[in-house]
């Protein structure tokens, strides 16, 4: 349960905070529309997802768009998200971990599943959008604990490049990244972004529970990210993964990427790859009846049928293979899922590659 992790190590936010400060400018028939205490505009909508809830963000978010228009964020995954963690929140066998947690989509969504949650997002205005949600929705800030800590292997102050919202240039606003040991892997150039420091915390010092899905969307960083989390993989259940993959022009990071991938596959989980297409493109089924939408199992397999063809013929593993086959664009989501537990702990893989 939530109340065993060890909130001590974080740079915490309260989530229960009072709406003073905020101004609901333009009450809508579907969208309202707030400044924040930041002076950020900030929209808020129901969602078309089961169950429904309110959600926040910043509608100069090139993603946003899609999103408001259809009542739900990248429907293939969130179906997916459904597929893979609704019964296990459901039945309180574990906390969902969401690294990464922008403006709280998948945090929320976890929440009305029912599900305990551990947010980590060291962006301040995100965080402002993400409270608001929380307090928006009753009840839902008694089920979350939330760091403004990135998630990394070494300790120390780290340096991040946050996309500057900007209504003639629109960004993806969710691409933060970080000055880490690759250098920048995914993100704008310094004159679209601000800087931020925010303090690393590992996953291992927080989580002593159970986990229904642990989220990793770090821009190229999840390799370091679950290399934080060794114990948690060797101790507790970690029952699904939903990570965003990031093509590196490192070759060490492209090494430690597929180590990982080998690593999780070794230790059985079953791969499903999100393409940009299958994330957009997925019907919402009616409120009601995703249960049987069978959102994880509607992806692709990972690896695909020509990248075991490949590595085959090659002599390469399955997840090297797929990892220069499937990944057909710079990010790519991949959902996991471990159905059994037969096989032994191993020895978590080094982040140093010799290539």
């Amino acid at each position: 349960m939530l109340h065993h992790l060890a909130l001590a190590q974080l740079d915490r936010v309260h989530p229960r905070l009072p709406r003073d400060g905020w101004r609901l400018e333009e009450p809508g028939v579907h969208v309202n529309r707030w400044t924040a205490p930041s002076g950020q505009v900030v929209h808020t909508f129901t969602t078309r997802t089961e169950p429904r809830f309110v959600f926040a963000y910043n509608p100069l978010d090139n993603d946003m768009d899609r999103m408001a228009r259809k009542g739900v964020l990248e429907p293939g995954m969130t179906l997916a998200w459904h597929g893979t963690t609704h019964a296990c929140c459901r039945d309180e066998r574990g906390i969902v971990v969401d690294v990464g947690g922008n403006f709280g989509w998948y945090t929320l969504y976890s929440i009305a599943l029912g599900c305990r949650v551990l947010v980590l997002e060291p962006v301040p205005a995100w965080l402002e959008i993400l409270t608001l949600g929380l307090s928006l929705n009753p009840g839902f800030a008694d089920r979350v604990r939330i760091g403004r800590n990135v998630v990394y292997p070494e300790a120390g102050d780290f340096t991040l490049h946050v996309p500057r919202p900007v209504e003639e240039n629109r960004v993806f606003l969710g691409m933060t990244y970080m000055n880490g040991s690759a250098g920048l892997i995914k993100g704008y150039t310094s004159d679209r972004t601000y800087p931020h420091v925010a303090r690393s915390v590992r996953l291992d010092e927080l989580v002593h529970s159970d986990v229904c899905l642990l989220k990793a969307d770090v821009e190229g960083y999840e390799p370091q990210a679950l290399h934080t989390a060794q114990r948690v993989f060797a101790k507790q259940r970690v029952h699904a993964l939903q990570l965003e993959m990031t093509k590196s022009k490192s070759p060490d990071q492209t090494c430690a990427s597929i180590k990982l991938l080998e690593h999780l596959d070794a230790m059985g989980y079953r791969f499903k790859i999100a393409s940009h297409n299958a994330v957009d493109a997925a019907d919402i089924p009616p409120v009601g009846t995703w249960q049987n939408a069978s959102g994880f199992e509607q992806l692709a397999d990972f690896p695909s049928v020509s990248a075991r063809v490949f590595g085959k013929t090659t002599a390469h593993t399955p997840m090297y293979a797929a990892y220069h086959r499937d990944f057909t664009t710079f990010s790519t989501n991949l959902f996991a899922v471990r159905d059994a537990w037969e096989a032994p702990a191993l020895p978590w893989p080094s982040l140093v590659c010799s290539v």
